[in-house]
C-alpha cells in the first residue's frame, strides 16, 4: 500500500510540475501575443490610413489631368508657367470621403512639359502621401499612327518612335523579324509563327515590356484644326493641286478649288517644294514620279504613292529617347540602329542613309519623299520608295508595301482643337513642406 501511495503522490507531483511549466510558458507567450496583436492592429490602421491618403493623392492627379485637358488655352498657360487658380496648393478639395487633397501644376522641367504634384491627407491621422506626374501635349506621339489597323509588311520600317494603332497591329514578311520600334495597340499585336508577339489575344499578359503592347491605353487622337490648315494652304496656293511637272526643270503645279481624284507627278520639281508650306487636298491624291516636299501634307481622302524620293536633307534631329524603340536588342555596341551611340544612348543628329542597311534595316539612300507631317483621312497605299522624316497619321488603316522608311521627328507641332496628353513619368515623392 505504501508503494502505491508513493507512486500516486509521484504522479501528482509530475502533473503539478507540468501545469506550472505550462502556466509559465503562457505567462511569457500571452503578453507577447497581446503586444503583437496590438502592433499588428496599429500597423493595419496606419496602412489603411496611408492607403486612404494615397488614393486621395491619385484622385488629385486625375483632377489635374482633366483640368489640363479642359481647353487648349488652359494647357498653354500651364506650359508657360501661368498659375492656375485652385492648382497652386491654394485650394483643399474634400469631395472624396476620408480626407482631403491639394494640387500643384507647374511648367517644365522640359519644354512643352507640365508637372503635377498631388498630395492626399487622411482626415483622422493626417497621414500624407504625394504623387508627381509629368505630361507632354503631343499631337503626334509616334512615327506611324493609325485610327484603325496597321498591317506592317514588306520592307516597312519605323525608326525613333513607336507605331500606335486603335486597331490590331499585324506584322508579316521581313517586318515580323524586326524587333523595333515599339508597337502599341489598343487591340492585339500579332506576328508570324516564327516571330510571334501576342499569342493569347486580350487575355493577360499583354506585353513583353520591351517591344509590343496589346490592350494598350493608346492616347486619344488629336482633333486637328482643319479649317486653319486649309486656310493656310489656300493662302500659299497649295490647295488641291492637280497636274504634272516635267521630268526635269521647274514648274508650279496647277491648283484648283476642288479636285476629287488628284494626280500629281514629279512634285519635287515644283518651285515651292522646300518652302515648308501646308499642302492640302479635300479628297483623294495619287502621287507619282519624283516625290520630295518639306512641309505638311493633309489629304482628307485616300492616298497612294509611287515613284521615287528626291529630297536630300541635312543632318536631322534624333529624339532624345529614340533608344527606347530598340530595347529588345540594344547593347553597348554602336550603330545597331540609326544614331546609336551605345546602351540606352543615341546621338542628337543623324545623316539619313549614312550607315545604310547595317543599322537602318534597308537601303534608304540619303533622300526622303516627305520632310514633315502627313495626315490621311482615308487609307494609305505605298508601292514606291517614299521615305519620311517626321510622322505619318492615317485615319482608316495602313497597309504597307514597298520600301517605305519613317524616321520620327518628336518636335512636330500642328494646330489642334483638343489637348492630347502623353504621360512621361509617374512617381511617389515625399510630402510637400507647404502647410495645409
Amino acid at each position: 500500500m505504501n508503494t502505491l501511495h508513493r507512486d500516486a503522490r509521484s504522479r501528482r507531483g509530475q502533473v503539478l510540475a507540468g501545469v506550472v511549466l505550462i502556466v509559465m510558458v503562457l505567462l511569457i507567450i500571452v503578453p507577447a501575443m497581446v503586444m503583437w496583436v496590438r502592433e499588428e492592429s496599429r500597423s493595419s490602421v496606419k496602412d489603411r490610413k496611408s492607403t486612404v491618403a494615397f488614393n486621395l493623392a491619385e484622385a488629385g492627379t486625375d483632377r489635374a489631368y482633366w483640368k489640363l485637358k479642359s481647353s487648349t488655352s488652359t494647357w498653354a498657360n500651364a506650359r508657360l508657367g501661368v498659375s492656375l487658380a485652385g492648382y497652386n496648393f491654394d485650394s483643399t478639395y474634400t469631395d472624396i470621403p476620408g480626407g482631403a487633397y491639394r494640387i500643384s501644376i507647374t511648367s517644365g522641367p522640359n519644354a512643352d512639359q507640365v508637372t503635377i504634384i498631388s498630395e492626399g491627407r487622411d482626415s483622422q491621422s493626417k497621414e500624407k502621401r504625394s504623387i508627381r506626374v509629368r505630361y507632354t501635349n503631343s499631337a503626334v506621339p509616334g512615327g506611324l499612327i493609325s485610327g484603325a489597323t496597321i498591317d506592317m509588311g514588306g520592307s516597312n520600317i519605323v525608326h525613333w518612335g513607336p507605331a500606335l494603332a486603335m486597331g490590331n497591329i499585324s506584322l508579316s514578311g521581313t517586318s515580323a523579324g524586326r524587333y523595333f520600334p515599339r508597337k502599341l495597340s489598343k487591340q492585339v499585336v500579332t506576328g508570324t509563327g516564327g516571330n510571334p508577339r501576342d499569342t493569347n489575344g486580350l487575355t493577360p499578359p499583354n506585353t513583353d515590356n520591351l517591344e509590343w503592347w496589346s490592350a494598350y491605353d493608346v492616347p486619344e487622337l488629336p482633333i486637328f484644326d482643319f479649317a486653319a490648315l486649309r486656310s493656310s494652304a489656300s493662302a500659299t496656293g497649295t490647295l488641291n493641286c492637280d497636274g504634272s511637272c516635267p521630268a526635269s526643270g521647274s514648274c508650279t503645279i496647277a491648283c484648283g478649288s476642288a479636285c476629287v481624284n488628284c494626280s500629281v507627278g514629279n512634285i519635287y520639281n515644283d518651285t515651292r517644294k522646300l518652302s515648308d508650306y501646308i499642302w492640302y487636298w479635300d479628297n483623294n491624291l495619287s502621287a507619282t514620279g519624283k516625290n520630295g516636299i518639306k512641309g505638311t501634307i493633309i489629304i482628307r481622302g485616300n492616298y497612294s504613292v509611287a515613284g521615287t524620293d528626291q529630297y536630300n536633307p541635312a543632318a536631322v534631329h534624333v529624339p532624345a529617347a529614340a533608344w527606347k524603340e530598340y530595347q529588345q536588342f540594344d547593347t553597348g555596341s554602336t550603330n545597331q540602329y540609326p544614331g546609336d551611340t551605345g546602351l540606352k544612348t543615341n546621338a542628337a543628329t543623324y545623316d539619313i542613309g549614312s550607315c545604310g542597311v547595317t543599322c537602318e534595316g534597308s537601303a534608304s539612300g540619303s533622300d526622303v519623299g516627305l520632310y514633315g507631317f502627313m495626315y490621311v483621312g482615308g487609307t494609305i497605299s505605298m508601292t514606291g520608295d517614299s521615305d519620311v522624316y517626321g510622322a505619318v497619321w492615317v485615319q482608316s488603316g495602313w497597309s504597307g508595301a514597298g520600301n517605305v522608311m519613317i524616321f520620327y521627328n518628336d518636335t512636330l507641332q500642328l494646330p489642334q482643337l483638343n489637348v492630347t496628353l502623353s504621360r512621361d513619368s509617374w512617381e511617389e515623392v515625399p510630402a510637400q513642406p507647404a502647410t495645409w
